[in-house]
C-alpha cells in the first residue's frame, strides 16, 4: 500500500519533468498563392513599353487652283458661275461657259471661239474657269476699237503667256491676235484677238476696209508693268 501511494505522488513529476525536455510545436502560417515579386536584377531586364504609333492625319491638303497659285488669289466669289444667262442660238454649248462677267453681248462667233478653246483645254484641278475674259463688248464708235462692234475680247487662260494664249486664239480663227509685254519684254498674261476682216465686221474694220488690212502682232508696254487700260499706255508694233 505504501508502494502504491509512493507512485502516485511521484507521477506528476515525472510527467513534468518528460514535458520539460520536448520544445514546443511552431505554428505554420499558411503561404499565400500569388505571383513573386522579381528580384531587383529581373525586373532591369523587363523592356519598356513602345511608344504609341503617331496619330494618322485626319485632313486632306487642301488643293490650290491654277489661279490663286498664279495670281495670289481665286477668282471673286459669284464670280466664276455660268456667265450668260440663256442659250446662245448658233452655240449649243456657249449656256455652259464660265468664262467672266464680260462674255455677255459679245457676237455669236466670238463665243463659239471661245467655247472650243475652254473644251480643248485640260480640266482644272479645282472648279474654277480655265479661260477668263478681261474685256469683252463695249459702247462707242464702231471704227475706234472691235470690241465696240461685240467682235474682240482680251482673254487670259490660265497658266499660260501671252504667246501661248495668242497660239490658241489663232487657232480657233480669229484673224487679228495680239500679244503683248512690259517694258522690259516680259509676256503679260492676256492676249487679244478680234474678227477683223470678215464677214461679220463692218466700217474701217470690214473687209478692204483700212483697219482690216493689218493687225499689229505685238503691244509693249509704256511701264514696267501689264495693268494698262488703253490703248495709249501701249506701243504696238508689227513683230
Amino acid at each position: 500500500m505504501a508502494r502504491r501511494t509512493l507512485a502516485v505522488m511521484l507521477l506528476p513529476a515525472v510527467l513534468f519533468t518528460a514535458c520539460r525536455g520536448q520544445a514546443a510545436a511552431p505554428v505554420i502560417e499558411p503561404t499565400p498563392v500569388g505571383r513573386p515579386a522579381p528580384s531587383p536584377a529581373a525586373a532591369s531586364t523587363v523592356a519598356p513599353a513602345p511608344d504609341p504609333p503617331p496619330a494618322t492625319p485626319t485632313g486632306t491638303p487642301r488643293i490650290v487652283g491654277c489661279w490663286e497659285r498664279e495670281f495670289g488669289t481665286p477668282p471673286a466669289e459669284g464670280a466664276s458661275g455660268l456667265s450668260l444667262a440663256a442659250p446662245v442660238d448658233g452655240c449649243p454649248g456657249c449656256a455652259e461657259l464660265r468664262v467672266g462677267p464680260k462674255a455677255p453681248g459679245l457676237h455669236v462667233e466670238v463665243l463659239r471661239r471661245v467655247d472650243t478653246i475652254v473644251r480643248a483645254l485640260p480640266a482644272p484641278s479645282v472648279d474654277e474657269p480655265v479661260l477668263w475674259i478681261n474685256s469683252g463688248a463695249r459702247t462707242g464708235d464702231e471704227d475706234a476699237s472691235m470690241h465696240n462692234q461685240a467682235l474682240a475680247i482680251d482673254a487670259v487662260i490660265c497658266g499660260l503667256d501671252t504667246r501661248a494664249t495668242a497660239e490658241h486664239l489663232r487657232e480657233v480663227g480669229f484673224t487679228c491676235v495680239i500679244e503683248y509685254f512690259d517694258a522690259a519684254g516680259n509676256p503679260c498674261h492676256f492676249a487679244h484677238a478680234d474678227l477683223r476682216a470678215t464677214r461679220w465686221a463692218a466700217g474701217a474694220y470690214a473687209k478692204g476696209g483700212r483697219k482690216a488690212r493689218t493687225c499689229p502682232k505685238r503691244a509693249t508696254s509704256r511701264s514696267m508693268n501689264c495693268d494698262n487700260a488703253t490703248k495709249r499706255d501701249w506701243t504696238y508694233s508689227e513683230g
